[in-house]
């Protein structure tokens, strides 16, 4: 993992946690795709400005922690995985999932390219034997 990759997704979830719209633009190149676990896609700094502040703008919105799990990197494609806890409030209604981000960076280190993965946070057992 290279440390620049490492703080730059960082910050970028740092930018989540604070609102902070300026830092979350400061990571991403202009030509940027980010594709959610749900489907939506964002091509382009303008579209994803405005996923930004229509997720952060209200005040019961909340992204509370964005804990990065760990980080692999395969640099022959300057692709970076991030594996997370993501606790957030979204229209008053609190939850938490887990996920992994796969990131594509540019030449000049900005963030080209984002999908993001989900799972569950309450895991089961459904093969295990009850005694």
């Amino acid at each position: 993992m290279t440390n620049q990759h490492d703080a730059l997704f960082a910050q970028y979830t740092q930018s989540w946690e604070n609102k902070n719209l300026t830092q979350f633009l400061a990571c991403l190149s202009d030509d940027v795709i980010i594709t959610e676990c749900f489907g939506a896609i964002y091509i382009g700094k303008t579209e994803a400005e405005e996923w930004f502040q229509h997720w952060t703008a209200p005040a019961e919105n909340q992204v509370v922690k964005w804990d990065i799990l760990a980080e692999f990197e395969d640099s022959t494609k300057n692709t970076a995985f991030f594996n997370w806890r993501f606790r957030y409030v979204y229209q008053d209604k609190p939850n938490i999932f887990e996920g992994l981000s796969q990131v594509t960076f540019s030449e000049t280190g900005k963030m080209t390219e984002l999908k993001e993965y989900e799972m569950a946070f309450d895991k089961t057992r459904p093969y295990l034997l009850s005694k």
